[in-house]
């Protein structure tokens, strides 16, 4: 079972800037399509402007699931099972609004939480 991503991985997953980002919760999955604001060997970081249904998915079930698709490389996807917390303080939730809010987001939009994906298991195929 892989539970890491490598730094080419790493790499790659950013290059491609979007992921797609599931949750279920009472058996209906809910999917988005999110820019992460920090990959890392073992979690994914993405901040919450406006996901309120995606983060009441996670505060009653904290599964989650990521799919990325890299059409340039046949058809690669990586599918990540994760774990997933939703933090509105602390360091990482300060340290995350500052970078988004400095660099990626209009000024009227601001971010609420950050979801924190630790990843559990990791499966990387070509379709």
């Amino acid at each position: 079972m892989k539970t890491e991503l490598s730094a080419s991985e790493i790499e790659e997953i950013k290059n491609n800037e979007y992921i797609i980002f599931s949750t279920a919760y009472n058996n209906m999955p809910r999917s988005i399509v999110v820019m992460p604001s920090r990959i890392e060997k073992n979690r994914i970081i993405i901040s919450n402007i406006q996901m309120s249904k995606t983060i009441k998915n996670i505060k009653l079930n904290p599964n989650g699931f990521i799919n990325v698709y890299i059409k340039e490389n046949n058809d690669k996807q990586y599918k990540i099972n994760c774990i997933c917390e939703v933090f509105s303080n602390g360091d990482l939730f300060n340290e995350m609004k500052t970078y988004e809010e400095t660099n990626n987001l209009p000024k009227e939009l601001k971010v609420n939480s950050i979801i924190v994906a630790n990843i559990q298991d990791i499966e990387i195929s070509k379709e």
